[in-house]
């Protein structure tokens, strides 16, 4: 049996949660013994992992959280160090930036003989100054020489991480999410159990409320399109800002976010994403498996997943934005076209099964590779 312990800064709401989840849940428990060692959400964005309960040993490290802090960092990575060795992996697998450094680092010192590391995106541009952003390149190159194997979500943010050397071609690959059957709940019923009004058209926002996504970009495009109804959906450390300024307006509502993907996007007519920077958003691929169309900016992975013009529709501007929302919004055909076109391209391009598959295929040749068949580990359990 090959031993996978999941290292990720927080199971936070968000895609690198959902796309975890259905690696613990996929893989066949015959062959593959998982663990997940995680730093603990924050109150404003909740722990995904209730929502969507797991069966395998989940360790939660206080020290392991997001904000970074000298003494907070050793303590998490002894602490890490220890739980290692006790479990003894064949694997460490690590997800997000801050658990990618650390978990790293800690297998390294537990002779950890595989380190997997997925980047769900990358901090290059939109998230830190210029200095900060040069250190965090020079970690990420640093350890890309102690990393068997990355998995990367999307093929353009592949290819920025290969020119920043972060990154090799030999031992990298693209991984898109995976996405499972959805089946939309009735308009006026989806509407009614999220406080929305019941006619008209809905414009949402699925996803973190942080800066990076840009949910003032969103109300100031609910703004310039006062005849359509604006939602965001989701929780993150701006939500109190933002449901302050959604008051303001006539035609915005904030609600929480809800595992119940079938209401949430029964009650929508159309998708916006207006992030700055993006992997390849689960919420989109969410979307468009409904059948819904969405408006996006042409940012990092999202034109791998949206054809522009005909399963939804590429901005690369505010004013593109407007535009492109007041044109679906006023057209119910072209609506109904680009989601079919879209449903039809998603369920072609990423199915659970072909995820979990490339995961558990790469698990068993790194672990071979490694020194020997996993299935009869060196080490005793």
């Amino acid at each position: 049996m090959i031993r996978i312990v999941h290292v990720m800064t927080r199971t936070n709401i968000g895609g690198p949660s959902v796309m975890l989840a259905d690696l613990l849940t996929g893989l066949d428990n015959a062959e593959f013994q998982q663990f997940v060692i995680r730093g603990p959400a924050s109150a404003s964005e909740g722990d995904y992992f209730e929502q969507r309960p797991v069966t395998c040993e989940v360790i939660t490290l206080g020290e392991l959280r997001r904000s970074v802090g000298v003494l907070r960092e050793i303590r998490s990575l002894v602490m890490l160090v220890r739980h290692l060795r006790r479990i003894k992996p064949h694997v460490v697998h690590t997800h997000m930036a801050k658990a990618g450094v650390i978990g790293r680092v800690a297998a390294i010192l537990a002779r950890v003989p595989v380190r997997v590391h997925t980047f769900h995106g990358h901090l290059l541009h939109g998230y830190f100054s210029s200095t900060v952003t040069k250190g965090f390149v020079l970690v990420e190159r640093l350890l890309r020489r102690v990393t068997s194997f990355a998995l990367v979500v999307g093929a353009a943010t592949r290819k920025d991480l290969l020119a920043a050397r972060i990154i090799d071609d030999s031992s990298s690959a693209v991984v898109l999410p995976a996405t499972k059957p959805i089946i939309p709940a009735g308009r006026v019923e989806a509407r009614t159990k999220l406080g929305l009004p019941t006619s008209g058209v809905i414009v949402g926002l699925v996803g973190r409320l942080t800066q990076i996504k840009r949910p003032d970009r969103f109300l100031r495009l609910a703004e310039a399109v006062p005849d359509v109804h604006f939602v965001l959906v989701g929780g993150g450390p701006q939500r109190d800002e933002v449901v302050a300024q959604a008051r303001r307006l006539d035609n915005a509502s904030v609600i929480d976010w809800s595992a119940d993907l079938s209401t949430v996007f029964g009650a929508l007519d159309i998708v916006v994403l207006t992030s700055d920077n993006e992997g390849v958003p689960l919420s989109l691929l969410e979307a468009a498996s409904v059948g819904l169309p969405v408006v996006a900016m042409r940012v990092g992975g999202v034109p791998e997943i949206i054809d522009d013009g005909v399963t939804g529709m590429l901005a690369d501007n505010e004013p593109d934005l407007v535009a492109h929302v007041r044109l679906l919004a006023s057209d119910s055909v072209l609506r109904e076209g680009m989601g079919k076109a879209a449903s039809a391209l998603i369920a072609r391009r990423t199915s659970l099964d072909a995820y979990v598959s490339q995961h558990a295929e790469l698990y068993r040749r790194l672990s071979i590779t490694a020194g020997g068949d996993a299935r009869t580990p060196n080490h005793p359990r």
